[in-house]
């Protein structure tokens, strides 16, 4: 079977369950592309399966993610897989409009998956997880992972067709998010510890910080606070509100299996 595996990650949740899924599914000699749309990739025209996913921001996942998906991805009559990666499950609704957007693109959506992930958000009042509690939660995740991949080894879906709320209003907060998120942006700095490398600027998914004239780090207004700039400071240069954080490092914690 030929699977195309999409996904936006901002600090490596989703694309740890892109990658899950991916090497498992490439174990048992499927034709596998894991992409992610940072890099703008083409999908195949006769592919079997579509796999996307996005975590999820505020209700739904990113609207570049959502804006990308309806740009970018073909008409296909194809079976497809919607996942998104969230702290928690309440209010997790971004499969729901990811399956909309495929839906009209004549895909067969035979599986909705919200994975609940590590926080990588914990400023203000968003308390951060234990290392217990992180590896508890990816353990349980693996065990979800696995029975999705059972379920396409054995085309045996289970996708109910449960009664969601408005997809209007669903992609309203998608766009609320997004705009709230822009000015976000303006609440990082850096200080005399960045070693100007540039790893923030090139990472940037929405290209919002830069150098000013005097190569010092400056965020923009454009921001859609997925979090890697300060999550991935080789220095732990950044800061927010001018408090800095312990950085979100999903590597040091359990591998796919």
């Amino acid at each position: 079977m030929k699977i195309n595996i999409l996904y936006f990650s901002g600090t490596g949740n989703t694309k740890y369950v892109a990658d899950y899924l991916g090497e498992k599914l490439k174990n048992e000699n499927h034709i596998v592309k894991i992409d992610s749309i940072d890099e703008n990739p083409i999908l195949d025209k006769d592919v079997d399966l579509l796999i996307i996913g996005g975590p999820n921001y505020a209700s739904n996942v990113p609207e570049k993610l959502l804006k990308w998906v309806v740009k970018n991805v073909p008409d296909n009559n194809s079976n497809a897989i919607v996942f998104c990666t969230s702290a928690g499950i309440v209010n997790a609704h971004g499969v729901d409009s990811l399956e909309n957007k495929l839906k009209k693109k004549g895909y067969n959506i035979v599986s909705k998956e919200t994975f609940v992930m590590p926080r990588n958000f914990y400023f203000g009042k968003y308390p951060q997880n234990t290392d217990d509690e992180i590896n508890q939660i990816l353990s349980q995740t693996n065990e979800q992972l696995d029975a999705l991949l059972k379920n396409i080894k054995f085309n045996n879906y289970k996708n109910e067709n449960k009664e969601i709320t408005s997809i209007l209003k669903i992609d309203f907060f998608a766009k609320l998010f997004n705009f709230i998120a822009k000015f976000i942006g303006k609440s990082f700095s850096v200080d005399n510890s960045c070693i100007k490398c540039g790893k923030c600027i090139k990472n940037c998914p929405k290209a919002n910080i830069s150098y000013d004239k005097n190569k010092n780090i400056k965020f923009g207004n454009d921001c859609m606070a997925c979090m890697r700039c300060i999550h991935n400071c080789p220095k732990h240069s950044i800061s927010y509100n001018n408090k800095k954080y312990d950085q979100y490092n999903l590597n040091q914690y359990i591998k796919i299996k």
